[in-house]
């Protein structure tokens, strides 16, 4: 028979990536109602897609008229997600919409100036494409390779795109999309500063 050890599994450095459900928020419908009344034009970092995105008016989507109650939500989101990873209070400084239709993808890209970040899908057809993190540790590894794929060893982690969900994330934490294969996929996006 062969002996049996003790062992103990120590998880370091993790990368904390938080999943909320907003389906039943009472103001969820408001928020509909502004995304899809809203204009969206070309960006750069979006391929066959439109954004609200655009460095000279300041990106303050979340401010526009009706939304301060989501916003407070999105907010005590943010704060949960400071209280479970050790971080001091957080506030919303800037925010956006994206829109991606069929063929449309978000090209590969991290935060600059933000600690945490969010995406939150008030509108996503069933199967829209999923958001996929890169493992900041994979250009560090020097002679490895992997047998079977485990959280341990991956190099992408794919979060499902899901209608009502909302994901926080470190702002540092590189992601993309693949061509969506729906018509309807909105985001809005967030970035965040330290509450003064």
């Amino acid at each position: 028979m062969e002996q049996q050890f003790h062992k103990q599994i120590n998880e370091l450095f993790p990368t904390v990536v938080m999943r909320y459900d907003l389906n039943d928020f009472t103001y969820y419908n408001r928020m509909v109602d502004v995304v899809n009344k809203t204009k969206t034009s070309w960006h750069a970092i979006m391929k066959n897609s439109e954004s609200t995105y655009d460095e000279s008016v300041g990106n303050r989507w979340l401010e526009k008229l009706g939304l301060a109650e989501f916003k407070q939500a999105l907010e005590a989101c943010v704060q949960d997600y400071c209280l479970t990873y050790g971080l001091p209070e957080l506030q919303i400084s800037n925010s956006w919409m994206n829109r991606v239709g069929k063929g449309g993808a978000v090209k590969s890209h991290r935060h600059e100036v933000s600690v945490l970040s969010g995406a939150f899908y008030p509108i996503a057809d069933e199967g829209s494409t999923p958001l996929i993190f890169k493992s900041p540790l994979h250009p560090y590894k020097m002679f490895e390779y992997s047998g079977q794929e485990t959280k341990y060893n991956a190099n992408l982690m794919e979060i499902p795109c899901e209608q009502g969900s909302l994901i926080l994330f470190p702002s540092w934490l590189e992601h993309y999309t693949e061509d969506n294969t729906t018509e309807n996929r909105v985001t809005v996006s967030f970035n965040t500063s330290y509450k003064q």
